[in-house]
């Protein structure tokens, strides 16, 4: 840079560099930071307005349903819920088992989001519930839910209380029913069963018999076996008109086995004509 000196001989920068620097301050100085933009200040500020009016209309809805609530219009008692009942149980003796069982309130609130599920977990935990269809809740006319129940098809001894108990085609321990000598009973040792209603019986006997007579109570000889029991790895199905073998238990037949359609076709056949032979289900059909 050139420089020029004065009558006391220092040294001054020359007037070029007074313009540069002069110019330099002119500038505006930026922070060390990234600056916002005009744009993004308006993002953010939409962005916070969004918030605070999702805030606003969530406390309003909620403020809204806990007034309606205290009003009482939206209330309703777990009594009022319309249901079918289990095969030997009225309705409020049901209702009654399920409230209990999941330990809920008698008292309901028709707002209540969470309701369906909750209700639906409450059904699931009683032991004649196969399956909840639906649970349908309509604020002003009240709780409706659709249940599949279990069937019971066999009767297995229980040697602790030295009784019969009720399983499903799964082997799924059910409730006692009064008076049910209807299905066919499992001649077999008898085996500890499960604790409780709504478990499965740990047996591969009782399992592969309720799985049996599951088949045998969905088809045309329904109601007409008295027993079953198991010699070797055979199953036998009494029935009023004689003994016939069955074969293995279904989904455990043999190479060449008859499915266990074609074997309820042959029974029922032998069934309607007294005074036959038995037939051996095991064999083809020629």
């Amino acid at each position: 840079m050139s420089s020029v000196k004065s009558a006391s001989g220092e040294e001054k920068p020359a007037k070029r560099a007074k313009a540069t620097k002069a110019a330099d301050q002119s500038q505006p100085v930026r922070g060390k930071g990234r600056p916002y933009s005009i744009a993004g200040l308006f993002v953010l500020l939409g962005v916070s307005l969004g918030g605070l009016c999702w805030l606003g209309l969530w406390g309003l809805d909620l403020r809204v349903r806990t007034d309606l609530d205290k009003a009482g219009n939206y209330q309703f008692s777990f009594d009022q819920i319309e249901v079918a009942s289990p095969r030997g149980m009225g309705k409020q003796a049901f209702l009654d088992e399920v409230r209990f069982l999941a330990g809920g309130s008698d008292a309901l609130s028709l707002l209540d989001r969470d309701l369906p599920a909750r209700l639906s977990a409450s059904f699931r935990g009683h032991p004649w519930v196969a399956e909840v269809r639906s649970v349908s809740v309509l604020p002003g006319s009240g709780i409706r839910v659709d249940l599949k129940f279990r069937d019971p098809v066999l009767r297995v001894a229980d040697p602790l209380g030295m009784t019969e108990r009720l399983v499903d085609p799964a082997a799924i321990l059910l409730p006692r029913v009064d008076g049910a000598r209807e299905w066919p009973v499992l001649e077999a040792e008898p085996e500890r069963g499960p604790a409780a209603p709504g478990q499965p019986w740990p047996s591969k006997v009782v399992a592969e018999g309720a799985r049996l007579a599951g088949v045998l109570a969905s088809g045309s000889v329904s109601g007409k076996v008295r027993a079953l029991k198991r010699m070797g790895i055979d199953w036998i199905v009494s029935t009023p008109q004689g003994d016939i073998r069955w074969g293995r238990s279904p989904g455990l037949e043999t190479a060449g086995e008859p499915s266990p359609a074609d074997k309820i076709a042959v029974f029922s056949a032998w069934l309607a004509s007294p005074g036959r032979e038995a037939p051996d289900l095991t064999m083809p059909r020629r």
